[in-house]
């Protein structure tokens, strides 16, 4: 891992902790409890929080899934958290999408201008996806 990733997964992060502080606080004021007893549902605040911080993370880099990047990864698991709303299901998503930058050709990033090695740097996936296809799936692991 290198390059951006420390930028990109930085904004993503900062966008969600965002977007998580502003929906806790609405849906307290909402139901009218104070933050301190409200106890919203983790993955209806969760999802669609994730699916704004990657909106946000969008308007910052040009690259979108089947570029080989972390991208590849975030799209796919964010989309399937929201629509699912299961954990495990985006969890599962995020790994095949990972195990399917084997396949792709960089489009972005440092892996885009320097030459594989020999032996075919193209045989693992990409570095930054399969990084966030473990920290997601850590929080899953974790949270069984």
């Amino acid at each position: 891992m290198g390059g951006s990733l420390g930028a990109i997964l930085g904004i993503l992060l900062a966008s969600l902790s965002s977007h998580l502080r502003t929906t806790i606080i609405s849906a307290s004021k909402s139901e009218n409890v104070p933050l301190s007893q409200s106890s919203p549902d983790l993955i209806t605040i969760l999802a669609p929080s994730f699916l704004q911080a990657l909106e946000s993370l969008k308007r910052h880099t040009g690259a979108r899934v089947g570029d080989r990047t972390v991208m590849d990864v975030l799209i796919p698991f964010a989309e399937t958290l929201d629509s699912s709303r299961d954990f495990g299901v985006a969890v599962q998503k995020a790994l095949d999408s990972a195990e399917g930058t084997r396949k792709l050709k960089p489009s972005f990033g440092r892996a885009s201008y320097v030459a594989a090695s020999e032996g075919g740097e193209h045989d693992i996936p990409d570095p930054g996806a399969w990084a966030v296809m473990e920290f997601v799936r850590g929080l899953y692991d974790a949270g069984k």
